[in-house]
């Protein structure tokens, strides 16, 4: 039997020696072919419940499980309001639970997962909070813009085969289809035309042409 502070603990330990999240393992096929050099986060967290090891979690790693709870636990107020998600119920249910066994299988999967699930929350919201402060880029549908953009984000999508870029023109938030990905602080000299001005304050480009 493992209390919620250890598994959490475990969690944020496994998010830790991996770098984040992994699904899945990771192998280095010219090194080691049929063993990985990265467990997946929720195979790490069973086998140290399964072994009834806890070394692997630091006493860091104890506070920011707590806190990661803790998160979780904030959306019983999305419950009460009617604005929460299956995937949401499920984190607050395991939020709740106070012990665990090599028996919760789903919950310990699901788990190893939350530590990144609040880390992308926090940032989607610090980034929707920054965009209501900005302002939107000046101009209208079919508009020529030309400036500096650096990329924020940058997401591939298989139905599209194509990358979702997100990024800043000064104070503005565009977003745009592209071929190549980025990364995060490149910054790039673009033409483009403005394909929709949303409510949001952010605007959507399109005939994206990278030129410096």
């Amino acid at each position: 039997m493992f209390t919620a502070d250890q598994v959490w603990a475990l969690a944020i330990a496994a998010d830790r020696i991996n770098g984040g999240y992994l699904k899945e393992p990771v192998y280095d096929f010219n090194v080691d072919q049929r063993h990985p050099v990265k467990d997946a986060n929720k195979l790490m967290l069973k086998n140290w419940i399964r072994a009834r090891n806890f070394t692997a979690a630091t006493a860091a790693d104890l506070d920011r499980g707590r806190e990661v709870r803790h998160y979780f636990n904030g959306f019983l107020l999305k419950q009460i309001s009617g604005k929460i998600n299956d995937f949401e119920k499920q984190a607050l249910r395991i939020a709740q639970m106070d012990e665990f066994t090599d028996r919760h299988s789903l919950e310990l999967a699901i788990i190893s997962c939350l530590p990144s699930v609040m880390l992308r929350d926090q940032s989607r919201k610090d980034q929707q909070s920054q965009i209501r402060s900005s302002t939107q880029l000046p101009g209208s549908e079919g508009d020529r813009v030309q400036g500096s953009l650096e990329v924020l984000d940058s997401k591939f999508n298989a139905n599209f085969n194509k990358y979702r870029i997100t990024g800043r023109m000064g104070d503005s938030y565009v977003d745009f289809w592209f071929s190549h990905s980025y990364d995060k602080g490149t910054v790039k000299q673009v033409k483009a035309k403005i394909k929709q001005q949303r409510g949001d304050k952010t605007t959507q480009l399109n005939y994206v042409k990278i030129i410096g």
